[in-house]
């Protein structure tokens, strides 16, 4: 399971420095800011909680509403902050005392193409070459043109048990199948770790 997400960076990161596809938001879109940046979800992270940041500097710069150890996927001890955002709080998983995995839960925080929790599966369609592949018993769609993130898929019916979809695969699958999870690693883990899916 550790190799899941590491696998889903190495699939994007050589699409990092393409042209944003036109499904990307208007220019005209703006997004909220707050005490820990600008509220938008990036493949490196949120505003200032990105992917290899400092604990200390996190805690400087955002609203740490909690800092935890829970037991993780397999057992082993995670910890993890709850971080505040003015519409959102989101998790981010601590490794070596530096920021591994974000995750976010509900629909407040979004990519610059407002991509986010409750983005149905038609949308990611759009995206370029969209792949969907299972982990921890779930279907995460990822895509070259977000080397940095997955999206994970609910109610995707026995189809999306398959995994290693294709775009017609994907198409394939209920109307009602939306994004329930979105999954920050990084397009350039380099932390020694494997990120993992929840």
């Amino acid at each position: 399971m550790r190799r899941l997400l590491l696998v889903l960076a190495l699939f994007g990161c050589k699409a990092k420095n393409e042209t944003p596809s036109s499904s990307s938001a208007p220019s005209s879109v703006s997004f909220p800011t707050s005490s820990c940046g600008e509220e938008v979800i990036t493949d490196e992270g949120i505003g200032h909680l990105r992917i290899g940041a400092t604990l200390e500097s996190i805690k400087q710069k955002c609203r740490v509403l909690r800092d935890t150890t829970v037991s993780g996927p397999e057992g082993m001890p995670a910890r993890k902050l709850a971080v505040a955002f003015s519409k959102d709080t989101v998790d981010a998983e601590i490794v070596d005392g530096r920021v591994w995995r974000i995750a976010v839960h509900s629909p407040g925080l979004r990519t610059a193409g407002l991509i986010g929790v409750g983005t149905l599966n038609q949308r990611l369609l759009t995206l370029k070459d969209p792949r969907g592949v299972m982990g921890e018993g779930a279907l995460f769609v990822v895509s070259p043109q977000h080397c940095g993130m997955s999206f994970r898929l609910a109610n995707t019916g026995p189809r999306g048990m398959r995994g290693d979809l294709d775009r017609a695969g994907l198409f394939h699958l209920p109307i009602e199948s939306t994004v329930s999870e979105v999954l920050v690693f990084g397009c350039h883990p380099g932390t020694g770790k494997e990120p993992r899916a929840e």
